[in-house]
């Protein structure tokens, strides 16, 4: 799968007695920090992703993997002169492949403080009762 990348040219210029330096670079999809966590009946996935808002989202599961993908989009600044640049914006991607299959008519997502949470409840195996041929014979003779 090739990325869509953004390329900005290279251009050095004198503005406002600044020197504002513009470098080529490309913009691939970042990867906020993620933890998944195991609580017995669920796993809790927790995204740490702040300036958005819960309709900027896209989660799917396929299987048992959790995809999650937006944008989170720049504020706008006017001549803005970098001194340190850190916070990823644009879009987003975070692939995780469960560890086991889960009750999808269960799973939920809220967003709030800065934090997307995503609850995947296990599924409960089918439990299947085993039969005792010995008591069967004995209750069919007596």
């Amino acid at each position: 799968m090739q990325r869509k990348t953004a390329e900005i040219p290279i251009a050095v210029a004198l503005q406002d007695q600044r020197w504002l330096i513009i470098a080529r670079r490309s913009n691939p999809a970042f990867r906020p920090p993620t933890d998944v966590i195991e609580l017995g009946d669920r796993l809790l996935v927790r995204v740490e992703i702040a300036g958005m808002r819960s309709s900027d989202f896209n989660i799917t599961l396929h299987d048992r993997v959790l995809l999650v993908t937006g944008t989170r989009e720049q504020p706008p600044q006017t001549s803005p002169a970098y001194h340190q640049a850190e916070i990823g914006y644009g879009e987003f991607r975070v692939e995780i492949t469960l560890p086991w299959s889960v009750e999808r008519e269960r799973v939920s997502a809220s967003y709030e403080a800065g934090f997307l949470q995503v609850e995947l409840p296990r599924l409960a195996g089918k439990q299947i009762p085993v039969r005792d041929v010995n008591e069967l014979e004995t209750d069919s003779g007596q």
